[in-house]
């Protein structure tokens, strides 16, 4: 607006050295000298010449109004664009709330430390609104512009720069936090699963599903739900005899010795019963206890003498007292 009405008032001035270079026709009639008319002539070159300076002024004015509005529009793009990655951090917090909520009570450490990434995030902003500010304040300084502008901008850069180099650092925090929680969010997914089984009303469906991986040997899957059977009271019989076989399978010899002794003061006459005794004679000698394991041979033969185990549990107790006599004579030389 100042420029126009600069650019008007230069068009008045140039009319009216025109109408003072023309003499008028009253001065014409009024026999005006030559001299009168050489001195209007001399004094519109003179108003000319201050016309050009001003026009030349007016000039420069533009330029540097132009220059100083391009400054602060690259400043205000530079905030907006700052203004952007904050709002793309606030949508990456609240994703990674969502999951904490799922997570809230392994992860109290982690949800400080996102409570403390808020809080820089928090700050940033209130940050870049002092920014903001400074460049509102940069636009109404109007005439004086010019002058505080380097001195201004220079602040704004350096302040920027430091934001931006926090945005950064809060970025790559972020980041790692992400695949922290993703990892847990697995581990926690995982544990679910293998717990999903767990139904009091599906008992005679989990106990045939055990059974099946026990025969696939998946031995931990089938533990598991073995394990939940047996503490639920489930066919403890059975239970108990199958993690006893898992057990001696995996080589945890003491826990299938116990686990076959719960079966067997269970149920004494199930058809698993020969199976279950020559195990446990195979766990004995195992765990280097021979006369256990030849009492439980006795007991086998006994109450079984018909059955391949019973005739295997003669061989394993041929063995034993074999050594117990190379041992013997060992001693006695």
């Amino acid at each position: 607006m100042l420029l126009r009405g600069s650019s008007v008032f230069l068009s008045v001035v140039l009319s009216l050295s025109v109408l003072q270079a023309e003499p008028s026709a009253f001065e014409r009639q009024s026999g005006a000298t030559k001299k009168d008319i050489k001195n209007l002539k001399d004094s519109s070159i003179n108003l000319s010449g201050i016309v050009t300076e001003l026009q030349n002024r007016l000039n420069a004015l533009e330029q540097s109004q132009y220059g100083i509005q391009s400054l602060y529009d690259g400043q205000s793009q530079s905030v907006q664009g700052i203004l952007t990655q904050v709002q793309d951090i606030e949508l990456k917090l609240a994703e990674l709330k969502a999951k904490l909520d799922i997570l809230q009570e392994q992860n109290i450490e982690l949800k400080e430390q996102n409570l403390q990434y808020a809080k820089e995030i928090k700050d940033n902003r209130e940050n870049l609104k002092l920014a903001e500010t400074r460049l509102k304040e940069l636009a109404d300084v109007g005439v004086k512009l010019n002058e505080l502008m380097s001195v201004e901008l220079g602040q704004v850069k350096e302040e920027l720069k430091k934001q931006a180099n926090v945005i950064v650092q809060d970025q790559e925090n972020i980041k790692k936090l992400s695949l922290e929680l993703e990892k847990l969010y697995e581990a926690k997914k995982k544990q679910q699963e293998k717990n999903a089984f767990k139904d009091p009303n599906k008992k005679p469906q989990v106990f045939e599903e055990a059974k099946k991986l026990y025969w696939d040997k998946r031995f931990d899957d089938s533990r598991l739900r073995f394990s939940w059977l047996f503490d639920e009271g489930y066919k403890k019989a059975e239970s108990s005899f199958f993690l006893g076989q898992i057990a001696y399978r995996q080589k945890r010899y003491q826990d299938a010795v116990y686990y076959y002794k719960v079966s067997a003061v269970e149920n004494q006459k199930a058809e698993y019963m020969p199976i279950l005794f020559l195990h446990t004679i195979k766990s004995f000698r195992a765990l280097g206890d021979k006369q256990k394991a030849i009492d439980f041979i006795d007991i086998l033969i006994a109450n079984h003498p018909q059955t391949k185990e019973a005739k295997e549990a003669q061989q394993i107790k041929a063995k034993l007292q074999s050594k117990s006599k190379q041992g013997v004579k060992t001693n006695g030389k």
